[in-house]
């Protein structure tokens, strides 16, 4: 008797779940009509019009490492995609702060950028540096070198301005002169 009783409940439950399958999202019905409603088009002709999307850009950049001993810059391609110049170089900025080839090091990986602004050709940068991320003088060099070859692969910026914490600073890590701001160097 016991096993016709879970039989039946197992029956039971399986019909339940089937009905419950067939609730799903459907066509409103109307009353009148077993049609579903078809979909309602404009009636002065014209077709309907898609929201207003910005078309991204898509740009090859070379974004600079350091290699696995912090000796020397290497540089990668690396494809970005943007809707505009800022979002351009908060792109090149997020490429610079990370990399999955272990031959490929970033020195940015730690930075957190507050805000980033170009104006007239000057990029000015806010940023955060956590004390982890602090390097030596040789380490703080290419610090600089792979951030302004990065950045100033991009014609229309002509200088950088770097704050930390919101101020102007004379050294990131204190070890190397900051120019206020950084020019394009003329070579």
């Amino acid at each position: 008797m016991r096993k016709r009783s879970t039989y039946t409940q197992l029956i039971c439950l399986m019909a339940v779940m089937l009905m419950l399958a067939g609730c799903g999202d459907k066509p409103a019905v109307d009353p009148g009509n077993a049609e579903p409603a078809p979909n309602q088009s404009p009636t002065n002709g014209s077709s309907p019009t898609a929201p207003n999307v910005e078309e991204k850009e898509t740009q090859e950049i070379e974004v600079s490492y350091v290699d696995a001993e912090v000796t020397q810059i290497k540089t990668k391609k690396v494809e970005i995609t943007f809707t505009d110049s800022k979002e351009k170089y908060t792109q090149a900025f997020d490429m610079l702060q990370r990399s999955d080839d272990p031959n490929y090091i970033s020195l940015w990986s730690n930075i957190g950028l507050e805000s980033l602004e170009e104006q007239d050709g000057k990029l000015t940068l806010n940023i955060h540096i956590p004390d982890e991320a602090r390097l030596g003088s040789g380490g703080e060099l290419l610090f600089l070198d792979v951030f302004k070859q990065t950045m100033f692969q991009f014609e229309e910026i002509q200088s950088i301005q770097l704050l930390v914490d919101g101020k102007e600073t004379d050294s990131l890590m204190g070890h190397v002169e900051l120019e206020n701001p950084i020019l394009r160097s003329t070579k």
